[in-house]
């Protein structure tokens, strides 16, 4: 779910798990919403950073977003490593 719009244009998202570094980022059309930048914060729930393709509207606060599993899925993990 987005929970804010950062300073920068960013989406400050509150993720269930967390996505690979560039994966996409879709709305519940599955219209592409942008690309996840930087994942930090807690292990169980981390917030996720996400590139907005175009300008982020405010509307989009409190919206439930998802993440692609397309090309991405397999790729190595944030930190350069593979995953096991």
């Amino acid at each position: 779910m987005v929970e804010n719009i950062g300073h920068d244009g960013s989406l400050l998202v509150r993720s269930e798990f967390a996505p690979a570094k560039g994966a996409d980022v879709a709305d519940k059309r599955n219209r592409l919403l942008g690309r996840v930048t930087r994942v930090f914060g807690p292990v169980k729930e981390p917030f996720t950073a996400v590139r907005p393709s175009v300008p982020a509207s405010p509307s989009l606060v409190g919206a439930d977003v998802f993440v692609s599993e397309g090309k991405h899925a397999h790729e190595e993990d944030r930190r350069g490593r593979r995953g096991h």
